[in-house]
């Protein structure tokens, strides 16, 4: 499902997807369409902090239309990002290595990232990051704005 939902932003941000070449109709894409959907709805409660404006030197933009933005996210052995906030999204990762993260108001974990692996996430909350391995970690990720 994970690799649907990848595709399903890359087709996107291609360009070359159109509302008659994706039936949604007793299609389980239908149901995939609509939790993204479900998931992508503002929420008053959540503080959005752009990653692009809290760390512009360790996100690149990459491309933006109405229903996603594509970025790429660099982060060197002990660097740590800004605090920031993200929407429902996709990561595909691909240079590995080993995170801290620092969420806001929750304990402090660790989480592997492992290159060629592309994984969903809902919105998440203010947090920051730190790279607390050996190697560069570089994501892809894909934020859904709306779907369609």
């Amino acid at each position: 499902m994970n690799k649907l939902i990848f595709l399903i932003g890359i087709c996107w941000s291609s360009g070359s997807c159109s509302q008659s070449s994706i039936s949604t109709e007793g299609n389980p894409l239908k149901n995939v369409i609509d939790t993204l959907q479900s998931r992508t709805q503002s929420r008053p409660d959540m503080l959005q902090i752009d990653v692009l404006t809290a760390s512009p030197d360790k996100y690149k933009f990459v491309l933006e239309n109405d229903h996603l933005r594509v970025i790429e996210y660099t982060l060197k052995p002990g660097e740590k990002d800004n605090p920031h906030t993200h929407r429902a999204k996709t990561s595909y990762v691909i240079s590995g290595g080993t995170f801290r993260v620092y969420p806001e108001n929750k304990e402090t974990f660790e989480y592997v990232e492992v290159q060629g692996v592309t994984e969903w996430s809902d919105r998440t909350s203010k947090h920051y990051v730190e790279n607390v391995g050996n190697t560069t970690i570089t994501l892809l990720l894909t934020e859904i704005k709306s779907a369609r």
